[in-house]
């Protein structure tokens, strides 16, 4: 049965489906806020996944220190390939044991949407005092997307495997509500941008040329795609500059850079 015919909300036929690429709404913020001025900079990525990101900053400072928090075994496997440190469980098990060394930036690249209880989950990273003089740069899925508006509308909705219908999604963000957590959990927001939601509306009939892959345990195999390559280098940029005109229409993610408040 391939990964297509399966049932997104059965989470026992796959553990992990993500066909994972770096961010570069969210490394552009890091880079602004912490990495241009701080290139040595400790680097906490929580719920890291295969390491997409990682990757990414370890090609661009390859002096950072990379650590990851991450509760899948199959996604800590190719995590370790990059981190300089991995803790596998979540990031409540994380601050039992109380982390002494101090970090200059924490990421959760959609990470929030999949917390049952995110603001205790949120103010119990924040108060950690590890964490104390950190920079977060969160990303969520911007429920409030155009094409999300249309299939409202329409009354559509359907579980997939990734994307803003993730199977896994518990919580839905707009622009306005994922900072209004932010600060409510003690985070004063510095600055936003969104990601690109046009090709991105198109993941689902794009994502079937990888289903192999993922099956395969292949999770980073879209940035070694030539085509995904050219998108990266010419088109994503534009298309990302067009959507900063209207972030909370055009946008597909919400990526937010906030420091203690």
């Amino acid at each position: 049965m391939s990964l297509a015919e399966r049932y997104p909300l059965d989470l026992e036929q796959t553990s992990y489906s993500y066909v994972e690429r770096p961010n570069e709404v969210l490394l552009d913020l890091l880079t602004r806020h912490v990495l241009g001025s701080t290139r040595t900079a400790r680097i906490l990525d929580i719920g890291c996944g295969a390491g997409a990101n990682a990757r990414a900053i370890r090609a661009r400072f390859p002096k950072a220190t990379l650590c990851g928090i991450e509760p899948n075994e199959h996604a800590i496997a190719l995590a370790r390939e990059v981190f300089d440190e991995m803790f596998h469980g979540l990031s409540s098990d994380w601050l039992k044991t109380s982390p002494k060394t101090s970090y200059d930036a924490v990421i959760l690249s959609d990470v929030v949407e999949h917390i049952p209880d995110p603001v205790t989950a949120l103010r119990d990273l924040v108060s950690a005092p590890a964490l104390k003089n950190a920079t977060w740069i969160v990303s969520v899925p911007n429920y409030a997307v155009w094409y999300n508006r249309v299939r409202t509308l329409a009354g559509s909705f359907e579980y997939g495997w990734s994307g803003l219908y993730d199977r896994t999604h518990l919580r839905f963000f707009t622009r306005r509500s994922i900072h209004e957590l932010l600060r409510y959990v003690g985070l004063d927001v510095l600055d936003d941008k969104c990601t690109p939601s046009i090709v991105q509306s198109l993941a689902p009939v794009l994502r079937s040329f990888f289903e192999k892959d993922v099956t395969q345990g292949n999770h980073l195999s879209l940035t070694e795609s030539k085509p995904f390559q050219l998108y990266s280098k010419y088109v994503e940029p534009v298309e990302t500059a067009a959507c900063q005109l209207a972030p909370s229409l055009l946008g597909f993610q919400i990526v937010t850079a906030a420091r203690r408040a």
